[in-house]
């Protein structure tokens, strides 16, 4: 083997090398943009989750008032009583 089969034998090898750190750099961008993108979603999950959360609360309110209101005003009703049996 001469020289010059050497050294276009290393210059083919540095041209692949090459070919492979460029592939290697697209795959990291890739990849980069890729958990970008998973980072603005999870901030959208959360904000959704947060709009989830007051749609809950307010049935939670809307449905559960009337009901709640009812027992809070027997329970103030037997206090009341019990009160008036002690005096």
């Amino acid at each position: 083997m001469t020289s010059v089969d050497k050294y276009n034998e290393f210059a083919r090898y540095f041209e692949r090398m090459g070919d492979v750190y460029k592939e290697y750099f697209k795959s990291i961008e890739r990849i980069n943009r890729l958990y970008t993108e998973s980072i603005k979603n999870v901030e959208r999950m959360n904000e959704l989750y947060k709009d989830i959360q007051k749609i809950n609360l307010g049935w939670v309110d809307l449905f559960w008032r009337p009901w709640l209101t009812k027992e809070e005003e027997k329970k103030n009703d037997i206090e009341e009583k019990e009160k008036k049996k002690r005096q």
